[in-house]
């Protein structure tokens, strides 16, 4: 499967591809990680795109590809094992694939520790900062369990608390998903850029509070020896980049406080009502004639529930490109979480 997606791939503008299956166990899980990225490797040679697998299910129930292309043929690239550096004039950009720990049978905070240790390497040897960042995947196995009363989601919030708290934030966070997988333990994605003179401004929601501002009582999980407190997530509800809008994953909250009556079609028209207000022509903090979805990547958590939110999506968003994906929402009561690029 991987080869027939790579035979379909114009391997010379692909920059990542973005695999999601679903392995039996986290031992298939490495396995299938280290065949996809030889398999792409081995296809394309010494300038492959980059490799992200995710564990979670398709609702085509098979091995599916997502794929970053580079559209600027002006822009210079250069090739990393685990991430490009894209350079045109004074602009410079960082893309990375899905970082993953040396052992994922460790906590989920040990395990983001030493993702964001990696990270941190390669924006130093790159010059960057992790204040650059503008774009954010945050891949998190069992993401609402708890292990006597630590919970997953938590235990990663504050370990990027702790990563973050390396620079000073004067422009907000970048744009973000936290998402749960089934294997995996945890994987990072990011995307990051300096020197650019196009707008970058983070995009609030006057629907929702601002989730690195979420109280304590919203936030659940024991407090880490390494903090006071239990530490709030830091990701924007979205990121306006030049002309293009980075959307975080989006879930039916109200200010800070799920909505959780109704099914997951009822969570799924919430959810749109709020990014449709997002990105409304009066919240975009820049001169524009309104925006436009240019993809839509849609988790479920039931998967039974697809069809369903498929036939609402359809109706309603009929022209714009969707991808359906079983996973656990960030928090045990919501049943969907959408995210997505748009553009002004």
């Amino acid at each position: 499967m991987c080869q027939d997606i790579c035979a379909r791939i114009d391997g010379g503008r692909a920059l990542k591809i973005s695999f999601f299956g679903l392995p039996a166990d986290n031992r298939e899980y490495l396995t299938m990680n280290r065949e996809l990225h030889c398999t792409v490797n081995e296809f394309f040679g010494n300038r492959a795109p980059l490799v992200s697998f995710i564990a979670q299910k398709s609702s085509s129930d098979t091995l599916i590809a997502e794929v970053t292309y580079l559209t600027d043929s002006d822009a210079h690239i250069t090739h990393h094992s685990r991430y490009k550096v894209l350079q045109r004039g004074n602009t410079k950009e960082l893309i990375t694939e899905g970082i993953i720990p040396g052992d994922i049978s460790l906590s989920t905070f040990e395990q983001a520790k030493d993702i964001f240790t990696a990270i941190d390497n390669i924006l130093t040897t790159e010059g960057f900062s992790p204040c650059d960042i503008y774009r954010q995947w945050n891949y998190i196995e069992d993401i609402t369990v708890k292990n006597d009363g630590s919970q997953n989601y938590q235990e990663f919030n504050d370990a990027r608390s702790i990563f973050y708290g390396k620079c000073k934030w004067n422009d907000g966070y970048p744009a973000a998903t936290g998402i749960g997988t089934a294997r995996g333990g945890v994987m990072i994605e990011l995307y990051a850029i300096k020197g650019e003179t196009a707008i970058n401004k983070p995009i609030d929601n006057p629907m929702q509070v601002a989730a690195h501002s979420y109280s304590q009582k919203v936030l659940d999980g024991t407090v880490v020896k390494e903090l006071n407190e239990r530490t709030t997530p830091k990701f924007e509800r979205a990121r306006l980049l030049g002309n293009t809008i980075y959307i975080s994953g989006t879930a039916a909250i109200r200010g800070e406080k799920s909505e959780t009556a109704g099914d997951t079609v009822c969570q799924a028209e919430l959810t749109m009502e709020i990014m449709n207000n997002l990105v409304s022509q009066k919240n975009i903090p820049a001169p524009n004639n309104g925006a436009h979805y240019d993809l839509l990547r849609i988790y479920v958590k039931h998967e039974e529930a697809i069809p369903a939110v498929k036939e609402y999506m359809n109706k309603h968003y009929a022209s714009v490109p969707k991808h359906y994906l079983v996973s656990d929402i960030c928090r045990p009561e919501l049943l969907i979480e959408i995210e997505g690029v748009a553009h002004i």
